[in-house]
């Protein structure tokens, strides 16, 4: 078995005129969290749906846990945990209906992960009033924290995360950083991590991965994009900030092999 979660292989996605992923070779290892970061339009979003068998490659390879998604896209759906950044509950359900229909999806029985949900309500300050009115009655913050709950709870053994902690207030983003170190340190679980939010990113990653114009410019140890790019200042914000910034011509790419 691979000790990788997810290989990518010349992956590439052609939109017409457009050329959205250009030959990416993503590595991101088991139990640890990798970051995918790009500006907007850099082609986060559709390498991310050709990992979770959404979208056809227009050339390449995506393997996610020894499984090819390339040849048989439908094989891993339902063994990835998916945060996507526009919340998938339904709007009419309370919160507590949608965590038990997920639930019953993935054919995981409620007492089983009872104490988690215990435990995750009184973190994030769920309240019984919460769990049980619409969904769509909730602050944007209340929705994203069932959203993520919903996302974690099924036991997966890869988590994609979209913006985990976007709209919420500073103590439940700190309560949702922590939950996520947890899942990888205790539990062993491999994040791939997609956020705006830097101190989230400088927190929680432990490799980087920066996409501009579909193409894969960086990928290696959080350390090693400050070192390549802000080695005068050692601050990780700066070194995206940089990243962003230079032409692709002369960025900086991690060798293959180099996780």
């Amino acid at each position: 078995m691979s000790d990788l979660m997810v290989e990518t292989q010349q992956l590439s996605k052609q939109f017409k005129l457009l050329l959205a992923v250009d030959g990416v070779n993503l590595k991101i290892p088991k139990g640890k969290i990798y970051a995918l970061l790009g500006p907007n339009g850099a082609g986060k979003t559709t390498s991310i749906r050709m990992l979770l068998g959404l979208l056809k490659p227009t050339f390449g390879r995506v393997i996610v846990n020894d499984i090819d998604v390339t040849l048989n896209p439908k094989a891993i759906r339902g063994k990835v945990g998916l945060l996507p950044q526009v919340s998938a509950a339904y709007y009419d359900l309370t919160p507590m209906q949608n965590i038990k229909f997920i639930l019953e999806l993935n054919e995981v029985s409620y007492e089983e992960v009872s104490q988690t949900l215990a435990n995750y309500f009184q973190t994030l300050e769920i309240t019984h009033e919460m769990l049980n009115k619409p969904f769509s009655k909730l602050s944007g913050g209340e929705q994203r924290s069932i959203s993520f709950i919903m996302a974690v709870i099924t036991n997966k053994e890869f988590l994609v995360l979209d913006e985990p902690t976007s709209g919420l207030d500073i103590a439940r983003a700190k309560y949702i950083r922590s939950i996520i170190k947890n899942l990888v340190e205790e539990e062993g679980r491999t994040i791939l991590l997609s956020s705006h939010i830097v101190s989230d990113l400088e927190e929680l990653a432990d490799y980087c991965g920066i996409l501009k114009q579909g193409k894969l410019v960086f990928q290696g140890k959080k350390e090693e994009i400050i070192n390549t790019y802000a080695p005068d200042t050692q601050e990780f914000e700066d070194a995206i900030i940089a990243a962003f910034e230079t032409p692709i011509k002369s960025s900086i790419s991690r060798k293959e092999g180099s996780l």
